[in-house]
């Protein structure tokens, strides 16, 4: 297949989605496929992309060319003709966001368009430019089942939507003996409890709930430690993220438990950091659609925790279940780390059987099969529309309006 990728920013500071982006366009490369990456900006991640791309092409393309009608038929030529030497057998887009730019790709090139929806549908409305753009979708590979079904509550035909869970890379996140000294570099004492949240620092990630459950265990600062690994992303300035970060610290201490909790900033040692942990704490109220942290510490043998909320029960489920909690309730997470407090001892086999469940649902191999076997589809259909009509996303926002309590856990956070 040759494969036009559609990345706005190739960049690690995007989140999991710009990592899972970046997995699954490598693996289809490392089967043998063509991938052509079309970006908007810069980012981290473009000497990787370079490394397996056939070509890369920087071209301007934005996410609502309808604010400025006047420009935007000369805006979108330009965005479009670095493109047109591709000649692609498919496009693929990694966010609904685009797919008004990658529809007018798909339909001069009279080839499929296939959407990666890794996030929930906006909480308000489609607006019409998106609406659009996913008329013009062939297939489309949901991250979860709870994403899946968000879709379909929109208007999307069941049948256009598979579900691909997101892979990880099973040999970087693994079980290793390296606790010990992870926590000596970290200067954490070898037989304390500790808890880990890894994530962007923005409120909507809810990592206050964490804190006061942590400091609800009433241990000391030899007994336990929360881990906080991550900076803010989606802030209003730099100050205003700085700002934030500040206020959870504040609460740690106003909670008497400043020195049991370390903020760690951004981190390259993930896998070190998880299995020096005894569990990955994900409070998120987003909803996130996957919950991609919590998968990579099972991998790496340490049971998770997460909100009973969008996709992240479908992330620690079957055994795992027993670590979800509900919206606001402290006391439930607070429970749940206190009965994970020994397990290192009292359940050795439970990060064997961690690493079982992320091998068998979360394998990247599995993921990029999955992804393949969706182009393949979408390829053999040929240039076909099957997207939801304009309309019915239209009325996406008047449907939420009437029955918000109907779709809570199926919208991105407002």
């Amino acid at each position: 297949m040759k494969i036009l990728s559609l990345v706005t920013v190739p960049s690690s500071q995007q989140g999991g989605m710009e990592w899972s982006s970046l997995e699954v366009c490598r693996g289809l490369a490392q089967k043998g496929h063509e991938i052509h990456l079309v970006h908007k900006e810069e980012g981290d991640f473009l000497p990787i992309y370079k490394g397996f791309c056939k070509t890369i092409t920087k071209t301007q393309f934005h996410q609502n060319y309808f604010t400025h009608p006047i420009h935007a038929t000369l805006s979108l030529v330009i965005g479009i003709l670095p493109t047109l030497k591709i000649n692609p057998d498919v496009v693929y887009i990694q966010k609904y966001h685009n797919a008004y730019f990658a529809s007018r790709i798909a339909k001069l090139q009279r080839v499929p368009l296939v959407c990666h929806l890794r996030a929930f549908p906006p909480p308000r409305a489609f607006n019409h430019q998106w609406s659009l753009g996913l008329t013009a979708t062939t297939r489309c590979v949901a991250v979860s089942e709870a994403a899946r079904t968000a879709y379909i509550k929109t208007g999307f035909y069941p049948e256009t939507i598979k579900v691909v869970y997101n892979g990880i890379e099973l040999e970087k996140f693994c079980i290793k003996d390296d606790l010990a000294e992870t926590r000596r570099k970290l200067g954490v004492p070898r037989d304390s409890f500790v808890a880990l949240y890894a994530g962007r620092l923005d409120p909507p990630k809810n990592v206050e709930m964490l804190i006061r459950a942590f400091a609800a265990l009433g241990l000391s600062v030899q007994q336990a430690r929360l881990l906080i690994v991550g900076g803010p992303v989606n802030h209003t300035s730099p100050e205003a993220g700085r700002r934030y970060v500040e206020s959870l610290k504040q609460l740690s201490q106003q909670l008497r438990v400043g020195e049991s909790v370390h903020f760690l900033g951004k981190r390259r040692d993930m896998p070190q950091l998880y299995r020096a942990a005894d569990v990955t704490v994900l409070p998120s109220m987003l909803p996130d659609t996957f919950g991609r942290t919590l998968a990579e510490s099972m991998a790496c043998g340490v049971p998770a925790a997460g909100l009973r909320y969008g996709g992240i029960p479908e992330v620690i489920s079957d055994e795992f279940s027993k670590f979800q909690f509900d919206v606001n309730d402290t006391d439930a997470l607070t429970n749940i780390l206190q009965s994970l407090v020994g397990w290192q001892n009292r359940d050795p086999d439970l990060r064997l059987r961690c690493r079982a469940y992320a091998e068998r649902r979360f394998s990247l191999t599995q993921t990029v099969s999955g992804v393949e076997q969706v182009l393949h589809e979408a390829i053999k259909l040929g240039a076909k529309r099957l997207g939801p009509a304009p309309e019915i996303l239209d009325a996406w926002g008047d449907r939420i309006a009437e029955n918000p309590e109907t779709f809570a856990g199926y919208t991105a956070y407002s």
